[in-house]
């Protein structure tokens, strides 16, 4: 994989999870709510995932921005 799809794919997680969080603060029904706490935890795995398996795969001047 390119780095420069997996730096793709870390910002494009970072700016759903910040949508996620936005929208977690306005919602206000259980189910919605709910749905999306589990679409964070998902992301937030998939964040880890990519950051453990791929986080080498970076040059190292890049690869301390995305290390969680």
């Amino acid at each position: 994989m390119s780095h420069t799809y997996l730096i793709d794919l870390y910002n494009l997680t970072d700016q759903r999870l910040e949508e996620i969080t936005c929208e977690l603060k306005s919602s206000g029904s259980g189910t919605a709510q709910d749905y999306l706490k589990g679409r964070f935890e998902c992301l937030v795995e998939f964040k880890q995932f990519l950051t453990t398996h791929y986080n080498n795969k970076l040059p190292r001047r890049i690869r301390e921005k995305y290390s969680t």
